[in-house]
């Protein structure tokens, strides 16, 4: 939705009625008001994932926040899914590389 020139991403957090929902707002809210319109994307929030990723600052809706180049990743997850199942994760001890110093 637009807000004051800004876009703001909303979740869905219940359905009350006709065409009516209480949403979670996913950045600032400065200036919104109760009753405004939103627009239906019709696909859950997602982010990129890959190792285009790798040592990348993104926020919750998948934004580069770290003033870095776009990220052009192959894949997008949404943020609600289910968990990798146990057999598919490491045990090992590792470094994790975030690129920050």
């Amino acid at each position: 939705m637009d807000n004051n020139g800004q876009r703001l991403v909303l979740e869905v957090a219940q359905h009350l009625g006709e065409n009516t929902v209480r949403t979670i707002a996913m950045d600032a809210t400065e200036g919104l008001v109760r009753g405004t319109e939103a627009e239906d994307t019709g696909a859950p929030i997602s982010v990129p994932v890959g190792p285009e990723t790798l040592g990348r600052i993104i926020n919750v809706i998948g934004e580069v926040i770290d003033e870095g180049k776009p990220i052009k990743a192959k894949k997008n997850y949404a943020i609600h899914r289910a968990a990798p199942e146990y057999v598919d994760q490491s045990t090992e001890s590792e470094i994790l590389v975030t690129g920050l110093r």
